[in-house]
């Protein structure tokens, strides 16, 4: 097949990439002309997405996986934190890291290079669990983002009910639509520099909290379920990690078509990973400083002086907002990748208002509306996320394996990126417009992973799901990499024929 970037030279100006201005390229490649920066800024721009409060957050959340074992008790101590946290980042990085190249040798969104893989409809699914996954982190993040905002305002006298926290929400989801509709070059500016000015905190709050941190946070269970706890605590920070890989292309797409690929993966995989762990270490730091106070938000900010805590409180508020700005402009363009007949910025405007109703939904769910306190509120969401956190990334790990092994291993060439957008017309049609060895691998391999989740919640019944295999486990939750394992093994065994006869054809 023959790459067809370079007909696509000057098919659109710069004005639409420029610092707000309208981004006006959807799903068309972006040309060659538009291609500018390196890999290390596309690692602040990773490096921005894990810049806030949530990964904090979650890197706190390791402390407790014994809590959600079948042993359902004691915790994990500090080196045990640190190792499944490096391990969860590191793993999901990699693959990160690799799915970026797909975006700069092609020019096209994630979910566009995926019509390559899956068939023009066959990649509709993965848009859709995308679609679904970006708009559930916007809600989150503006959760989160509201509790740093009720916190701020508590500084002043303001009380922190329930009231008070629901409206400091709707301001959030306000400002994250705004950025996002503006487009690629307004996110990417407000996210590197946004990076930066986090970490920067991050740092002053570790040097002025150091006497505070317990360094002695002990391991409380031994054997098998400390093993299981720290491969639970690796899932929480895998999934995090995991969740933003339907994304990584919609980024580096504006990279420089001739860049290294391993410079492109390697920066990228440092950006997300690194900062991942360093942050989420520092959750669990944090976290040693009032051990019984699950609000991590309330417990650093009785530990700082107040010159700090109203900057840092800020910072988080901003951080969250910036992180919604990858999820409306991605949840943005993967409705246009599901054909739905919308300018790019029209479709960030809905997904964002779509993200708002999701958020009020979230409350419904988690009982937001029986909280009579601030307490009680952050009390709820705690449950809710951890779920919603074991259950975004159960897909994404076998449905990038699929991807990366066609990229890398069987195709091996370039693509027609004129051809993503031709529909029946185009070389990615297939058979009804799904390319089924890819589809099968891909779904099978989530299927796999079902007997081996840790924890599923349903409404219908009183407490969370576990996998049998998971419960045979002891709670551990290797639902992530099995899914991975054999959705990429299984497509690799399936497609090797096709493209090895189809390599055949095309040297004759």
């Amino acid at each position: 097949m023959q790459n067809d970037l370079p007909s696509l030279v000057g098919s659109q100006e710069d004005a639409s990439t420029e610092f707000l201005k309208v981004e006006r390229i959807g799903l068309e490649a972006v040309p060659l002309t538009a291609r500018k920066g390196s890999p290390r800024e596309l690692a602040l721009v990773w490096s921005g997405a894990m810049s806030n409060y949530i990964s904090l957050f979650t890197g706190a959340l390791v402390i407790g996986a014994p809590a959600a074992l079948v042993v359902g008790q004691g915790q994990l101590g500090l080196v045990d934190c640190c190792i499944a946290i490096i391990i969860g980042a590191s793993l999901a990085a990699i693959l990160h890291g690799l799915l970026n190249v797909t975006g700069a040798r092609t020019g096209m969104p994630q979910m566009l290079f995926a019509r390559a893989v899956f068939g023009h409809r066959g990649a509709y699914l993965g848009a859709a669990f995308t679609w679904i996954m970006a708009v559930g982190w916007f809600a989150v993040d503006c959760v989160i983002g509201g509790w740093a905002l009720v916190q701020l305002l508590s500084l002043f006298g303001v009380p922190k009910t329930t009231e008070v926290a629901m409206g400091s929400i709707t301001l959030i989801l306000f400002l994250s639509i705004v950025v996002a509709v503006y487009g690629h070059r307004t996110v990417f500016l407000f996210e590197k520099f946004g990076a930066l000015l986090f970490i920067a905190f991050c740092l002053l709050l570790f040097v002025i909290l150091l006497p505070q941190i317990r360094w002695n946070l002990p391991t409380t269970v031994h054997g098998f379920p400390r093993i299981a706890a720290i491969v639970l605590g690796a899932s929480y920070i895998y999934a995090l990690v995991a969740s933003w890989l339907p994304f990584a292309g919609d980024y580096s797409r504006y990279q420089p078509a001739n860049v290294s690929s391993a410079r492109l993966a390697g920066w990228s995989a440092l950006g997300i990973g690194g900062t991942t762990i360093i942050l989420g270490i520092s959750g669990v730091l944090f976290s040693t400083i009032h051990t019984q106070n699950i609000d991590l938000l309330s417990a650093i900010t009785m530990a700082t002086p107040q010159w700090l805590t109203i900057p840092f409180l800020l910072f988080v508020v901003l951080g969250e907002i910036w992180a919604n700005y990858f999820d409306v402009y991605t949840a943005g363009l993967v409705a246009l990748a599901m054909d739905i007949p919308l300018k790019r910025w029209w479709s960030a405007l809905a997904c964002g208002i779509i993200g708002a109703l999701c958020v009020y939904s979230i409350g419904f769910f988690s009982h937001f509306t029986q909280a009579q306190t601030y307490t009680e509120l952050t009390t709820s969401f705690l449950g809710f996320y951890e779920d919603f956190l074991l259950l975004t990334y159960l897909w994404v790990p076998a449905w990038a394996a699929v991807l990366l092994v066609h990229f890398f291993l069987l195709h091996q060439g370039s693509y027609d990126v004129e051809g993503l957008t031709r529909g029946a017309a185009g070389p990615y049609w297939f058979r009804s417009g799904i390319f089924w060895p890819a589809l099968c691998s891909w779904l099978i391999g989530f299927v796999v992973t079902i007997p081996f989740i840790s924890s599923a919640p349903f409404p219908w019944l009183a407490q969370p799901w576990q996998g049998p295999l998971a419960h045979m486990l002891g709670g551990m939750d290797v639902s992530g990499i099995v899914g991975a394992l054999v959705s990429g093994g299984l497509y690799y065994y399936l497609g090797r024929t096709r493209f090895r006869q189809q390599s055949v054809q095309e040297t004759l």
